[in-house]
């Protein structure tokens, strides 16, 4: 089975979970990546095989194999995508594997304002688009696309769960205006109003043979006081929910509204978790979280009338078709706003988008070995999109307790969960954008028990040089999970964790180690060494690594060149190619997010026969993305060609398979290798002296970055060994150094805001900390921040080096609440290459955006 995996460990505890010591280990968590890049996936399912299938906003549907890891497309869904309309979430059939049943939540290509419930059928991993069998419809108002909902969900049962928003305008305010013209400002129009379906969670059970039946239960048995496939109402923006089905509760999140501060009418909003063990009314838009009641507002006058009643609630919207007498209103389960939440601290602060995810029920007859721990029985997860983190709730209690779970790890905008039929939890993480992102992927999380293998590492001092060649190749930095002493064994029979012997004949050796712990789990790593022929060395003589760029500056570089077997070095065979990264640099998850595809052929054996920019045993990538540019499924015959291995395309040298991929990996790769034609990033500037114009400044949500400067020059070969390439990377910075761009956090929470200080700010509470690597502060004089004290005021520190390094820079932060941060100036104490640590102290919660490092 092919699985990416990135091991994190959880190094604290989870205070809300009182395992006993040997039975529950933290550290035995680990992330594995499944689908590594996809285009804004938005939900999926896992089948009772292990496969998923999920779905991607414009209509996409696909399937990951289990077996094989490869991805396809079983069909698009007709969609118009448009703000928050598109194909919003699916549902597969209990019984998918037989059925083939799969439903959707989308607005329909054919009738733009309009949102459809329909059914189609899969049949040997194709959909049946033309045979969709359309269950429900309703119609939107298209003035302003918002708050649409998206959560679908069926249960064990075949009971269909369908969420939508009440559609309407995201302003900040009371949605309860009945004045002419402000029909979309009007939420008991939908969510309010028993004849919408709107505003509402529906619940249907559709028949194998067509259509659909109204379960038992539901909120309104007669027609005439509402829909009967009502099954919650009152409702905002439901975007995931779950049903446990150990008791038939629904569960879902639902996204609240934020209230102008000016207005002065409390409360100002919070999102919910919700609980419904039987069908009701959930208030909005006359109550919040736990039923705290909006006032009667007269929007000509700007005053307060009257309190809504939570206990007999009534629409007299003149847009109302449905009941005046609605069902009491259901307090919430879970409830937060922007602030810090005393019931709920571990929730944090800042913008807010809540997601529920599965209830974790614990089989002690189940054989999976990577299920969730015992621990976590009876828990219900929450997730949220906005704050990037994970929380665990214990149902059945006095009053819900939340804590965090997995605290020091990193999510990327999580927007589904759900548990595997092995017990382990999935996660579609999104990416950093709210539309367009080709990042999206979908992890699993997963616990192991028992023996763990160790992970073999090697490290050579040298890599390539004349023969004879001296080599130390340690294995030393290899690990094992569990603590346990490991033997290491060398492909020549040696034994111990290092290796050292003069290789006398030239050629490309391979030079592997084999490390085996006490219960004989076994690990390898390999390092290829190139005997005959010494590696260039490419030095950077300006700029300096870690120093700063200005947007569309034009930087001058001086390279230096030595090569063992040339005297003279040809300038024109040196390259140099830039790449912008707008994320924080130099870690593999972000080099996999942004380029997967190189990460892939990095680990491969793909850079021994060919390099970017010169032939070497094969042609360069350039040349191959160049020739292929034009031809029509190039790529896909490529990724097959990898795979299977060929010859005779560019002479007679041949190109052995490499069956330790899967096709899906080698469709990344060639992804990578084609897309170097039309790249002018990195399209390479010959030479040992010249310049690189930076770019402009992006106009994405972030704007900030660092720029990678990489120079390298292949030489000729020698002693009848293929040629070697050296190369050098430097990163320059732009001045302006976000904090949710970090290198190392500590504690730091980074969370969206649309209020306020706009955009994806750091929370900070006293000793967090966040650190920017390899900073060259030699010609920068004085920092501008931009921070604000969200929860009281405090002191935001630059420390040199480490936590209680040299003092470069400190600022005093003032309290500006729920407002718009403050630029503040301070002078910095120059220095050279460093780790730059930002370190609050603060009796409450500091919000920093940004810091810009000044000459």
């Amino acid at each position: 089975m092919f699985m990416k995996r990135i091991i994190l460990s959880l190094i604290a505890l989870l205070p809300a979970l009182s395992a006993s010591a040997g039975t529950y280990d933290p550290s035995r968590f680990e992330r594995e990546v499944l689908v590594s890049s996809s285009r804004d996936a938005i939900q999926f399912e896992v089948l009772a095989n292990g496969d998923i299938v999920f779905v991607e906003f414009a209509g996409g549907v696909k399937r990951w194999t289990a077996q094989t890891g490869a991805v396809t497309t079983l069909g698009r869904v007709p969609t118009y995508a448009k703000g928050e309309v598109g194909l919003l979430g699916f549902a597969v059939s209990p019984n998918f594997l037989k059925n083939g049943h799969l439903f959707t939540l989308h607005c329909p290509s054919a009738k733009q304002d309009t949102m459809r419930v329909s059914r189609f059928m899969v049949k040997e991993d194709v959909m049946d688009v033309k045979g969709e069998e359309v269950l429900l419809e309703w119609p939107y108002d298209d003035e302003h696309i918002f708050h649409m909902g998206g959560a679908v969900f069926m249960d064990d049962r075949g009971h269909l769960y369908i969420g939508n928003g009440d559609n309407c305008h995201w302003k900040p305010g009371l949605p309860i205006d009945y004045r002419p013209g402000k029909k979309s400002w009007d939420a008991m129009r939908s969510a309010g109003n028993s004849q919408d379906l709107r505003g509402k969670i529906l619940r249907i059970q559709p028949k194998d043979e067509g259509g659909y039946v109204i379960p038992k239960g539901n909120l309104f048995a007669d027609p005439k006081q509402g829909r009967p496939e009502v099954y919650a109402m009152g409702v905002r923006n439901p975007f995931r929910m779950t049903v446990d089905d150990s008791d038939g509760t629904l569960y879902f999140g639902d996204v609240g509204p934020n209230v102008f501060p000016e207005l002065k009418i409390n409360p100002l909003g919070y999102d919910e978790i919700n609980a419904a063990p039987k069908a009701g009314n959930f208030g909005w838009p006359l109550f919040i979280g736990p039923n705290e009641p909006y006032p009667v507002y007269d929007f000509e006058n700007n005053k307060v009338v009257a309190t809504f009643k939570p206990g007999a609630p009534e629409n007299h919207s003149p847009n109302n078709t449905g009941l005046k007498k609605l069902p009491p209103a259901q307090p919430a389960l879970i409830w937060y706003g922007n602030v810090k939440s005393k019931r709920f601290p571990s929730l944090g602060s800042g913008g807010r988008s809540i997601m529920a995810g599965p209830v974790y029920r614990y089989d002690p007859r189940s054989e999976s070995s990577i299920r969730l721990p015992k621990e976590f029985d009876g828990h219900l997860f929450i997730y949220e999109w906005m704050r990037n983190w994970i929380q665990t709730t214990k149902l059945g209690t006095d009053g819900p307790a939340v804590t965090t779970f997995l605290p020091d790890w990193n999510f990327r905008r999580p927007v589904d969960m759900k548990l595997g039929p092995d017990g382990a939890l999935y996660i579609i993480e999104y990416g950093d954008k709210w539309w367009e992102n080709t990042d999206s992927r979908i992890a699993r999380i997963v616990y192991r028990r028992g023996n763990r293998a160790p992970k073999a590492m090697l490290a050579a001092d040298v890599s390539a040089g004349k023969a004879p060649l001296k080599v130390a190749i340690s294995a030393a930095q290899s690990s094992d999970p569990d603590g346990d002493a490991l033997k290491y064994k060398w492909s020549d029979g040696s034994t111990g964790p290092t290796w050292n012997q003069a290789i006398k004949k030239p050629g490309v050796h391979q030079i592997s180690v084999t490390v085996t712990d006490l219960n004989g789990a076994k690990s390898t790593a390999t390092q290829t060494i190139h005997v005959g022929n010494a590696r260039p060395e490419v030095m950077f003589q300006s700029p300096a690594h870690g120093s700063f760029f200005d947007w569309r500056q034009k930087l001058a570089y001086k390279l230096a060149v030595s090569d063992a077997e040339t005297k003279t070095i040809d300038g024109n065979l040196v390259a140099l190619q830039g790449e912008f990264r707008n994320r924080r640099y130099l870690t593999d998850e972000d080099t996999e997010l942004s380029m997967p595809g190189l990460v892939l052929m990095r680990k491969s054996t793909c850079f021994a026969c060919h390099i970017s920019d010169a032939p070497s045993a094969g042609p360069s990538y350039e040349l191959v993305a160049k020739k292929y540019a034009d031809e029509k499924g190039a790529a896909a015959r490529l990724a097959e060609k990898v795979l299977k291995g060929g010859v005779g395309a560019w002479g007679q040298q041949p190109m052995p398979p490499h069956p330790q991929h899967t096709l899906e990996q080698t469709r990344l790769m060639v992804d990578w290798i084609l897309s170097l034609n039309d790249n002018t990033a990195r399209t390479p500037r010959r030479g040992l002296i010249g310049t690189y114009a930076a770019p402009a400044q992006p106009k994405i949500r972030v704007d900030e970055g660092v720029l990678v400067l990489t120079a390298g020059y292949t030489d000729a070969g020698a002693e009848g060994m293929p040629p070697l390439r050296g190369e050098k990377t430097i990163v320059l910075h732009s001045r302006r150094k976000k904090a949710a761009l970090y290198d190392v956090n500590y504690g730091m929470q980074y969370v969206e805001q649309v209020e306020g200080e706009k955009g994806i700010i750091g929370h900070f509470q006293n000793g967090d900390a966040i650190v920017f690597r390899e900073l060259n502060l030699a010609e920068v004089s004085k920092i501008l921040v931009r921070a604000g004290g969200i929860d009281g005021t405090g002191r935001l520190e630059l420390r040199a080096g480490s936590a209680k390094g040299k003092l470069l820079a400190a600022v005093k932060v003032k309290s500006t609440g729920d407002g718009e941060f403050v630029e503040l100036p301070a002078k910095l104490k120059t220095n050279d290459l460093t780790d730059v640590w930002v370190i609050a102290k603060t009796k409450g919660v500091l919000g920093l955006n940004w810091i810009e490092f000044q000459k």
